[in-house]
């Protein structure tokens, strides 16, 4: 309360609000200080030494069976019968810890018989049986090279 000397009627009831914006000041400079800032990181445990490890060459040790559009079923590019194709699985994987096998089947082949395929590879031993699709035109052909180890067999011709 204040008393207004020109006036001389009574007390002037105006509030002098200077106090209260200073303490809302010094309160809003104590919580913006107070106040943790948002990191837009995310933390990360990286280690302390990064070590340059050579590929290892895990293609002999993989398996992909290709079944094709005519019928034919291949092991790692190989056309064999059925039967064959059964030995030859399951003596791979008899020799494998992990026992996974890939199915490249071409987009026109029937689905009764891409189920076949990998139930015959199921049936041979393998734990997985993963589907892979390697190429938009099916799996890929066999080539018309002679088999590793062909004696007498003449390089291919360059183009």
């Amino acid at each position: 309360m204040g008393f207004n000397m020109n006036k001389g009627s009574g007390p002037d009831s105006d509030i002098n609000v200077t106090p209260l914006i200073d303490i809302v000041l010094v309160m809003l400079i104590i919580f913006m200080v107070i106040t943790p800032r948002t990191v837009e990181e995310m933390a990360a445990n990286l280690p302390s030494q990064t070590k340059q490890q050579r590929p290892k060459d895990d293609k002999p040790d993989q398996l992909l069976v290709a079944a094709y559009d005519n019928g034919e079923i291949a092991l790692n590019l190989k056309v064999m019968e059925r039967k064959e194709l059964f030995k030859q699985l399951r003596k791979r994987l008899r020799a494998k810890d992990k026992k996974v096998v890939f199915v490249d089947a071409h987009p026109n082949l029937e689905y009764g018989k891409v189920v076949e395929v990998m139930d015959l590879v199921r049936d041979a031993g393998a734990d997985r049986v993963g589907l892979a699709r390697l190429k938009d035109d099916g799996p890929a052909r066999v080539s018309t090279a002679p088999p590793e180890g062909a004696e007498g067999a003449a390089p291919p011709a360059e183009g």
